[in-house]
């Protein structure tokens, strides 16, 4: 190869790694994860029917569930979940707790599939993936429509504001993630706990 040749492709490789450092940088997220015992963070943000829910005034009523997908609109898998949970919604508020999911995608395709599957579990559109953020819970990869999409993960979290339990809830061991997440919500609830 010749030199000018050689000199051109190396300043073309530059330019696309500064592009997608750029892009990073554009993209910088909290690293930092929640772990148990630690504080959550408040936010609020708006489900499928438009109603605002506060971190901060939920947990004025009990425990949370926080669960966090990837996308009601394209992960099979999330839109199970979001199913199993909304199925089981009332055995879930008889711990005294309440379950919203969040997920990246824009309030109208939240509503969208809400209304086709008639959830009635709220799902929480952060469309700018700021909770996603706050949370730790970025998906580190993905391509396209998958940027800014949460990893899954739940986060059970106490009146006082303190994230108590982080269970893995996996919906395709039929009722047993409900139950894990049943029995995260009444310890959490327990008023004997300290943060």
């Amino acid at each position: 190869m010749n030199q000018p040749f050689t000199i051109l492709r190396c300043l073309v490789w530059a330019a696309f790694l500064a592009v997608g450092l750029n892009s990073l940088a554009d993209t910088e997220v909290n690293l930092k994860e929640i772990a148990v015992g630690d504080r959550a963070p408040a936010f609020t943000l708006r489900d499928q029917n438009d109603r605002e829910f506060s971190l901060d005034e939920m947990r004025k009523q009990g425990p949370v569930a926080v669960v966090f997908i990837r996308s009601i609109d394209w992960c099979s898998y999330c839109q199970l979940q979001a199913v199993q949970l909304s199925d089981h919604l009332a055995d879930i508020r008889t711990t005294g707790g309440q379950v919203v999911v969040v997920c990246y995608d824009p309030p109208e395709k939240v509503k969208r599939y809400a209304q086709r599957r008639k959830l009635v579990v709220p799902v929480l559109a952060d469309a700018e993936s700021k909770t996603i953020d706050a949370y730790a819970m970025r998906a580190l990869r993905g391509v396209g429509d998958q940027i800014g999409s949460a990893q899954h993960g739940t986060f059970v979290i106490d009146k006082a504001g303190v994230v108590r339990a982080k269970p893995y809830l996996t919906s395709l061991d039929g009722d047993s993630a409900v139950d894990m997440l049943i029995a995260a919500l009444k310890d959490a609830g327990k008023e004997n706990l300290k943060p």
